[in-house]
């Protein structure tokens, strides 16, 4: 057993603010990879506006869905790939031998984009479009001992680094030492769950918990009006009473948001003027975060139904001109890969006016 090591909850989007000590536990291998299918493809390229000799990146590479589609119709564009998973760290490896010379892996979260890019030679203004997918990739969900899933059994994970980074929290470690009040909120706030407090007064009362179908049983024990696990949601789709709170687990886990800003905010560092950036969302929180990066509003702001409106000053710059109204998938699309259903893609342009 690895050292118990503490952590201190602090930035913008962590609600809570107590310090807590966890164990560090070993996990095991992933799986190969399932087929990914990239949400939105033509919709993102098209708006990304990707000429002959472009330079962008993917900073999501998850499985390869996007990348792989603009190798194969962009033939002399190179893609740089970024993500925090090892996994699919070694899909974009192997799938660079394919394209040789067009593609450049990188291992690392959004917070370390900067510096890799650095590393790389990648200097500032130069890159031609960015692209966001933001969330879990669907091999993520499919493998069922990364624990992001809650219909089929693992463990407690969800760390999107998997074993890379040494002392990160898992899911575990959050449900099994947070306090009702501030399981509460996390569950509240991320998952904007209206049952919080019942759910986290149910995983206390049940602790400790294991793995992803243990705590998926121990939600449901909050619905105790109910005997039926699943309900409709704003899209009118049947889920799992329990998916709000993985979700809400799930951010916190892997400080999502706060990774969102950092992504958006290099963007705007290393794309050139008029360069395009497109970002993928599948639910209000994250949009709203994007939203909020792109009209430059300071995320810590209560909100306001006024936010943006309005004349810039003389002395603001602008960093970014949105393009386009909100691009959602198409009825096709959805019936050919239903977990495209709640996407919605936004384009902006870098701008250097003062």
């Amino acid at each position: 057993m690895r050292p118990i090591f503490a952590r201190v909850i602090r930035s913008n989007f962590e609600p809570c603010t107590k310090l807590f000590r966890m164990y560090g536990k070993s996990r095991p291998n992933s799986k190969e990879a399932a087929l990914h299918i990239p949400v939105m493809a033509e919709e993102l390229v098209s708006g990304l506006n990707i000429k002959r000799g472009d330079v962008i990146i993917d900073m999501t590479f998850g499985a390869g869905g996007h990348t792989k589609f603009i190798m194969e119709n962009y033939k002399h564009c190179k893609v740089i790939a970024l993500d925090r998973d090892e996994k699919a760290f070694e899909i974009a490896q192997d799938l660079s031998k394919k394209f040789k010379g067009r593609i450049i892996p990188l291992l690392g979260k959004f917070s370390e984009l900067d510096k890799l890019l650095s590393e790389n030679g990648i200097v500032e203004n130069s890159l031609n479009a960015a692209l966001l997918d933001a969330g879990c990739s669907s091999m993520q969900f499919d493998q069922p001992e990364r624990g992001f899933s809650l219909v089929r059994d693992g463990p407690l994970d969800m760390r999107m680094d998997g074993n890379r980074s040494e002392g990160q929290i898992t899911a575990a470690d959050v449900v099994n030492n947070l306090d009702e009040e501030e399981l509460t909120e996390i569950i509240y706030k991320y998952g904007d769950e209206r049952n919080a407090r019942n759910i986290s007064s149910s995983i206390i009362e049940n602790r400790p918990i294991s793995t992803t179908l243990e705590l998926a049983r121990v939600v449901s024990m909050a619905f105790s009006q109910t005997s039926d696990v699943f309900r409709v949601d704003s899209l009118g789709r049947r889920c799992h009473i329990a998916t709000k709170t993985f979700m809400a687990i799930r951010i916190f886990v892997n400080d999502e948001l706060n990774e969102i800003c950092h992504g958006i905010k290099t963007s705007e560092k290393y794309l050139m003027n008029g360069g395009k950036m497109g970002v993928i969302t599948f639910h209000s929180l994250e949009d709203r975060v994007v939203k909020r990066m792109l009209k430059q509003i300071e995320i810590s702001k209560p909100f306001n139904v006024k936010m943006g409106v309005g004349k810039r000053s003389k002395t603001e710059r602008r960093y970014w001109k949105r393009e386009q109204s909100l691009l959602l998938p198409s009825g096709e699309e959805i019936e050919q890969n239903p977990r495209s259903r709640s996407a919605k893609l936004r384009i902006a342009t870098r701008c250097r006016d003062g």
